[in-house]
């Protein structure tokens, strides 16, 4: 870390720390199998309904390579604040961070990891052509993110950092960052 701010080096560097592989074993063996059964199960709803795909080869490629990287790294940035900054986990499951961050992307927004794996499945949305997934479970992935974060997750932090967590959650947007503050630190 460099003048207070996360560099390059430092997202290399996490790789190789426990907490962050611990979070990777969590989001490969659970929510990246999930995901991709509720995606079959929609691929054949749009062929069951006759829904046509709405994005053409080779953009769908384009489009998930774009969505997917843009996301990749934003929760990877997000992933090395909580553990380089918040000396800890990722992952509240597994013990969560020691310190509030509020920093970096976490200035901008509560929850800057959900905005980088929604990226992310909308790219698989791209991929896949299928409509019901883009349009009907990625919406309802996204509500589910909403109250998973806002009641369950955030409940969490307030009993873990009290009125430090009610004062940030106030002058904080939860997923849309307000334009005028850009601290990227």
């Amino acid at each position: 870390m460099q003048n207070g701010r996360i560099t390059v080096r430092d997202m290399l560097r996490i790789v190789s720390k426990r907490e962050f592989y611990l979070d990777m074993v969590v989001f490969i063996f659970v929510c990246i199998p999930a995901v991709l059964s509720i995606l079959f199960v929609s691929v054949k709803l749009d062929k069951r309904f006759g829904l046509q795909p709405f994005v053409e080869n080779p953009y769908t490629v384009i489009l998930f390579f774009l969505f997917s990287s843009v996301g990749a790294i934003i929760v990877w940035r997000a992933y090395t604040y909580l553990i380089i900054v918040g000396e800890g986990s990722p992952c509240p499951q597994l013990g969560g961070t020691n310190k509030l961050v509020t920093s970096g992307p976490y200035s901008l927004v509560r929850h800057p990891s959900v905005i980088g794996k929604l990226l992310g499945i909308i790219g698989l949305g791209c991929l896949s052509k299928s409509v019901f997934f883009t349009f009907a479970v990625i919406p309802i992935l996204f509500l589910w993110s909403i109250f998973y974060n806002r009641f369950i997750q955030e409940k969490g932090c307030v009993e873990k950092f009290g009125e430090e967590y009610i004062k940030y959650r106030r002058q904080v947007p939860m997923f849309i960052p307000k334009l005028r503050k850009m601290d990227l630190k």
